[in-house]
């Protein structure tokens, strides 16, 4: 996909001089004092103006002190994201006036939003070194978040956060137990960039979740969405009601696979699936890594080693809650390549990250997540 204007949407990103403090830059004082006095502020934006300002000393509480690390790893993840927003031209021309205004507004959806496509823009401008550019052509007269460039040539790229908040527990308890499916925020997500996106070229839909459930680690929500599924069937005999063998059965039911529509007709008149114009899903995750991690508790349930035991696990906590200890955000970054895409993008470009794609036949994770060791 060759955009008409992509030499100027270039020569419009090198014009932009980023701020030397971009976050002071977006969220100026004045904004901050409109958070402080949000007549019923979210707890997301308790949280959000604790990172922004978080400064000074560490406190004598190893605790306090221990959370003012997590909010200055954010702070300073924060500051790289937008840092690459300005360079890359995102503050710049009409995008400027709906960026910063999801930035500084008390919406927590509209914030979360406007921060993946920062990160968006950090992960293809400073973690893949592509020349990165504000807005891209999509389907009809809508604008994409923003176009990269590629040796295969241009994409487009569609940022989206889906955010799934933890229950409560039960009234009186501090715990409580439940069970996540987070496959039908994903699909939505889907579902929104593929009205987005135009069909005559490569299109990426980047995924920032705030699930409940990790997409790195447990993959099954995601491959569900984008895929389908794999269910036990038990056949059962209309005459007698007996049951028959179980199988597992893959049902491909996914947005990336699925070729009929729920009453059994064909979704389109080629027999193929509707989902063609998204090239990939790229998920990319934030976590926070530690120098002096907290230990397991788990490990002092071993009684009959306990001895030997308590003295590594005291000295890793003492570590943990010292001044030595720090922390910083790092990225888990998944790449689920569409097998019937209009316009598919090539795995090469992805080596360094986990990717599901098409071998030999076969739709396989390259890390070999689930393979039977």
């Amino acid at each position: 996909m060759g955009a008409p204007d992509d030499h100027r949407l270039f020569a419009q990103k090198r014009q932009v001089a980023p701020p030397t403090d971009p976050l002071r830059e977006v969220f100026t004082y004045r904004v901050l004092n409109s958070w402080r006095e949000s007549q019923a502020p979210s707890p997301e934006l308790v949280f959000r103006l604790g990172i922004v300002e978080v400064c000074g000393p560490y406190p004598c509480d190893l605790r306090k002190a221990d959370s003012l690390r997590t909010l200055r790893a954010l702070k300073a993840a924060w500051e790289a994201y937008l840092l690459a927003a300005f360079t890359c031209g995102m503050f710049a021309g009409e995008k400027r006036k709906d960026l910063l205004g999801r930035l500084r507004g008390v919406d927590d959806d509209g914030f979360r939003s406007a921060m993946a496509e920062c990160m968006a823009c950090w992960f293809f401008s400073g973690r893949m070194k592509l020349p990165v550019a504000p807005q891209a052509p999509g389907r009809g007269r809508k604008n994409l978040d923003m176009w990269i460039s590629t040796q295969d040539g241009g994409i487009a790229v569609e940022a989206k956060a889906p955010f799934r908040e933890a229950p409560m527990p039960p009234p009186g308890r501090s715990i409580g137990c439940w069970v996540a499916d987070d496959s039908e925020k994903i699909a939505q997500c889907l579902e929104a960039a593929n009205r987005q996106f135009d069909k005559n070229g490569p299109n990426l839909l980047v995924i920032a979740p705030r699930l409940l459930v990790r997409m790195f680690s447990e993959r099954q929500d995601l491959a569900k969405a984008i895929y389908g599924e794999s269910k036990i069937t038990v056949p059962i005999n209309v005459q007698t009601g007996e049951p028959g063998p179980t199988d597992v059965k893959f049902f491909p039911d996914g947005k990336f696979l699925n070729t009929v529509r729920p009453g059994g007709k064909p979704l389109k008149a080629d027999g193929l699936p509707g989902y063609r114009r998204i090239s990939a899903v790229v998920t990319i995750e934030e976590k926070i890594v530690e120098k002096h991690p907290y230990p397991s508790p788990f490990a002092l349930l071993d009684r009959e080693h306990l001895a030997e035991i308590w003295p590594m696990w005291k000295r890793e906590n003492r570590l943990h809650y010292s001044t030595d200890n720090m922390k910083w955000v790092e990225h888990d970054v998944l790449v689920l390549h569409n097998p019937f895409a209009y316009h598919p993008v090539s795995p090469e470009m992805w080596k360094r990250f986990p990717q599901f794609v098409e071998v030999y036949g076969e739709m396989k994770w390259t890390d070999r997540y689930g393979a039977e060791a």
